[in-house]
């Protein structure tokens, strides 16, 4: 069991401006356009902003991309920001902390690690910040993740032998045929225990009492409607037994975003009144979108507070 203290960012996308296309449309405006910027994510705001009152060739009027981004977050036109976006994946968080990030919708996109789906036997932890450095508090939270994790696995191993009596068996087959709108109670196994791809006559229409009679006498019917319903049966399980973990529970999550609303959340968890874990995450995203692009997210610092945890701050708020 690992035990996280603080998150881990990776930037797994950035957005390209294709060249030829712009070229494309400066020559059939008749125009040019000329910018000092390396970063495609800052190209594409200036050139969308510009799009808007087609300030190209002799109307550029501020030539750097600098100036001109800065000019659009002092007067706020912040809507040219959302052409710029971002990938992410996010570790070392907790199942709290991601309860808090889903609430940014306008502008974000979310895929996270399943609970249902994944095994949590080997789950780790974060530790949430007010513990962090008092060794006998980190120690009680530490102890309660391990007795939850052996909790969980004999949830899930007693869950999984209840699923596994030929009534259980036959009913989870059942539910994965009408999750899949195919005719009830025709599963592939014929009688002999053989698959219907095997014999020239379909498997005939039992009722649930007769295919769990089968069920109980025919070893090859058990292998046969244990394989079938499988994943179902661990989902079921997994999915029940998880009740039992923590907020704490680290979790993965790929995160996509906008420039504009990365700065709305980097303001509004960055802010000192946000909880501890996410303001956290919010500083060190702000730090590395500001090498990330600084042009876009430049006006931002991170200052450190009294008690030694940091917050965000802008000069430019609400674009």
């Amino acid at each position: 069991m690992k035990v996280f203290n603080k998150p881990q960012i990776y930037i797994v996308g950035r957005q390209t401006l294709s060249l030829a296309e712009a070229q494309r449309f400066l020559t059939d405006e008749g125009t040019s356009w000329a910018t000092d910027t390396t970063i495609d994510g800052e190209k594409l705001p200036e050139m969308a902003g510009r799009v808007c009152y087609m300030s190209f060739g002799d109307k550029q009027g501020r030539k750097s991309n600098r100036d001109y981004l800065g000019h659009i977050l002092e007067v706020g036109h912040g809507s040219v920001l959302e052409h710029t976006v971002f990938n992410f994946i996010f570790t070392g968080i907790s199942r709290s902390l991601t309860h808090e990030l889903i609430r940014h919708r306008a502008g974000f996109g979310y895929s996270q690690l399943s609970q249902r789906y994944v095994d949590e036997r080997d789950a780790n932890f974060v530790m949430p910040p007010a513990f962090q450095g008092d060794a006998a508090l980190e120690g009680e939270v530490k102890k309660f993740c391990e007795d939850t994790l052996k909790l969980y696995g004999d949830l899930t191993d007693k869950l999984a032998d209840k699923y596994s009596t030929p009534k259980q068996l036959v009913d989870f087959a059942l539910r994965e045929e009408a999750l899949t709108e195919r005719e009830p109670g025709r599963f592939g196994f014929a009688d002999k225990g053989k698959p219907t791809d095997e014999v020239k006559a379909p498997a005939g229409n039992r009722t649930v009492a007769e295919w769990t009679t089968l069920v109980e006498a025919d070893k090859d019917a058990v292998k046969y409607f244990k394989k079938a319903t499988l994943t179902a049966r661990r989902k079921t399980a997994r999915e029940a037994a998880r009740a039992v973990l923590p907020n704490a529970t680290e979790t993965k999550i790929f995160v996509t975003a906008n420039a504009r609303a990365l700065r709305h959340f980097m303001e509004l968890r960055g802010d000192i009144h946000a909880e501890a874990e996410i303001r956290a995450l919010a500083c060190d995203l702000c730090l590395l979108m500001k090498k990330e692009a600084p042009n876009l997210f430049g006006d931002y610092e991170v200052v450190t507070l009294p008690d030694g945890s940091r917050r965000t701050k802008t000069s430019h708020r609400k674009v």
